[in-house]
């Protein structure tokens, strides 16, 4: 791509490698309805080597750990018997292809795997994995490993808990989450809105509002006396978490239990003054959309067995919101269509492709992964959310089609949140960490740009760039909404915040709701995926076995940290880290460099706020990952 020097309008080669390109990249509309997909995934997007190892070596990590918890020691005099004594029994049953040769290392070789130690050094295992990954790409989650996985499961505990004693002895040779000794607390609770895994729905309200009828009792019960609800709304001292869009969800049963969705009200506020520490508190929490004696407000003075079921009943809300909403709907699948949009209409040698083709890297494939098998009927979000499998696809199609393209600009979401001004609230980690990168990321975007575009009428004049904007609000094409100036892109500013938004998104957007999949929500008893009581049980008084028996039984709840850990697990390239001279352009490199110098300092701000704050990790720089690839 060249800018003449007598009226900048700008050249390509021949366009007939994207004739050839938009045959192996075309939509689909289907597998999500009516979300746009890649038909099929090209050879070129398939995953590398070294991701699939990186997913074996978490594999044998919870293989180890189930294995022992379903089936015990046997009587072994090591782990090491455990695991071989498996893998025979998988062999001799079929699980395992006998023409894997590396089995027999597997049982020449003596893992050292130990007593509430797994070595990292193993690797014996994690080749197991690899080669059965490798020799048939993830579709074994539906075949080879899906064998060894129900084996695996026989003997798993059932049944809903009798204490929280019953999930931490699901960890038998890892350690119980962190999580585990504080989630009943309601700082963390409440800490969650800013800084857990879908630090993404509070708003700043002046009331609660006619469906949410708190009153001064309930609110002063909390906050005291010398405080009113009136005052803290006026002050900006008022936030609400609503999720409506869960309102009328179709429950779900499989695998074997009736679960239910929620549409919760949850109302914090912080208290008076002016201290930079101040923190949220929960304040009141209504189970429903509609007031009454179906939903009656639970404060933390309506018992202690309530306020834990209420606040419980939230956190599933907000799992089940994450996952298909915030995690990939707007992640995942949004990411996705700029990458289709981008190899189809972009020449190799376009600049805006040469910049984004590392941002997806593996998206396709791991999107195409997910749509068959964590979104099928029988799969894991099936398994494991509240909804029905096909709600569950719903609300990812309403997320997607609810998400504005231009909206989304970070700096815009928290100003229509309410949630920006950090005078009004002073600790949201993941807002003032989140504005680090996306500014670092906004510079770099901005400073590359100014090499190939000088005005806003060169960006009017990139044939290339309109025929890729178009499409990717196109009905026949990516179907955004909200998306370009009018139609098109017409100047510099807007193409960089779009620029910068696909890039925050594929790195530290998606770093920020995934990773704490594994901290947070692993760990059932903090975070269920699920509930397995009717909201109506508020209406009487709630016993703890009412609370133990709205968590997810035991079998569920190992799913459900083997799930989650996986992907929160898997850290496969960084953020500002592309490959060597990847970079043609020799005027590229002093930006990059200061790109980089400009990660390094967000990475030091962040570990510096941590020393004040309760400690907030997903967006240092050196965790964000360059593209969504698990």
């Amino acid at each position: 791509m060249t800018a003449s020097s007598s009226d900048n309008s700008i050249s390509y080669p021949s366009t007939h490698s994207l004739d050839i390109t938009r045959q192996e990249y075309e939509y689909n509309y289907t597998y999500i309805p009516s979300i746009a997909m890649v038909d099929r995934v090209s050879f070129a997007e398939e995953f590398t080597t070294n991701w699939y190892f990186l997913l074996a070596q978490q594999l044998r990590v919870l293989f180890v750990n189930t294995l022992i918890v379903n089936r015990g020691n046997q009587g072994s005099e090591s782990i090491r018997d455990d695991v071989e004594r498996f893998i025979l029994e998988a062999l001799v049953k079929g699980a395992i292809p006998a023409q894997i040769s590396i089995l027999v290392r597997i049982l020449q070789i003596i893992p050292q795997l130990l007593l509430k130690q797994i070595s990292q050094d193993v690797r014996e295992l994690d080749d197991l994995f690899f080669s059965i990954l490798k020799e048939n790409g993830l579709v074994i989650l539906r075949d080879t490993l899906n064998q060894i996985i129900t084996l695996l499961y026989e003997g798993q505990p059932t049944g809903h808990a009798t204490s929280l004693k019953d999930y931490e002895n699901l960890f038998v040779l890892i350690g119980v989450p962190v999580i585990a000794k504080t989630s009943q607390e309601d700082e963390v609770f409440a800490y969650m809105r800013v800084a857990g895994y879908n630090p993404v729905m509070i708003e700043r309200v002046t009331s609660p509002g006619d469906r949410f009828p708190v009153t001064d009792e309930h609110y002063q019960a909390v906050m005291g006396t010398d405080d009113s609800l009136a005052a803290a709304g006026l002050e900006g001292r008022l936030y609400l978490a609503d999720y409506k869009i869960l309102s009328g969800a179709i429950n779900g049963t499989f695998p074997h239990e009736q679960k239910y969705v929620y549409a919760p009200l949850a109302l914090f506020a912080l208290p008076k003054g002016s201290d930079p520490t101040r923190l949220l508190r929960p304040i009141a929490i209504q189970c429903g959309q509609t007031p009454g004696s179906d939903y009656p407000i639970i404060t933390p003075n309506s018992g202690k067995y309530a306020w834990l079921f209420a606040k419980t009943v939230v956190q599933i809300a907000d799992a089940n919101f994450h996952e298909p909403i915030t995690h990939l709907a707007r992640t995942h699948l949004l990411v996705g269509v700029f990458a289709i949009a981008t190899y189809r209409q972009l020449p190799l040698t376009h600049p805006l492709r040469i910049l984004l083709r590392p941002h997806f890297d593996s998206t396709l494939a791991i999107n195409d992964a997910a749509q068959r098998i964590l979104i099928a009927p029988g799969g894991g979000v099936d398994r494991l959310l509240s909804a029905s499998i096909d709600n569950s696809r719903v609300l990812t199609v309403l997320g997607l089609q609810s998400y504005g393209f231009n909206s989304a600009i970070l700096p815009k979401q928290f100003q229509q949140r309410g949630v920006d001004d950090p005078n009004l609230l002073p600790v949201y980690p993941y807002r003032d960490d989140a504005l680090l990168v996306w500014d670092a990321i906004h510079q770099w975007v901005w400073d590359y740009l100014n090499l190939y575009y000088l005005t806003d009428e060169d960006i009017q004049k990139d044939t290339a760039l309109q025929a890729w904007a178009a499409e990717i609000s196109a009905y026949d094409g990516g179907r955004i909404p909200d998306f370009g100036e009018n139609g098109g892109i017409k100047t510099l500013n807007y193409l960089n915040d779009a620029i910068t938004l696909i890039i925050f998104t594929a790195s530290a957007q998606h770093a920020a709701v995934n990773f704490p999949q594994k901290d947070l929500m692993g760990y059932a008893a903090a975070i269920p995926m699920a509930g397995y009581l009717p909201a109506s049980t508020l209406k009487r008084e709630v016993t703890e076995q009412d609370y133990l028996n709205l968590l997810p039984p035991l079998d569920q709840a190992q799913r459900q940290y083997n799930l989650l850990s996986l992907l929160g697990s898997v850290y496969y390239n960084k953020l500002g880290q592309y490959q060597q001279g990847y970079f043609t352009d020799q005027k590229v490199k002093p930006l990059l460099q200061a790109f980089q110098t400009n990660l390094q300092r967000v990475e030091d701000t962040i570990k510096q706020r941590n020393l004040q704050r309760p400690i907030y990790e997903y967006l240092l720089p050196s965790k964000i990952p360059q593209s969504i690839n698990i």
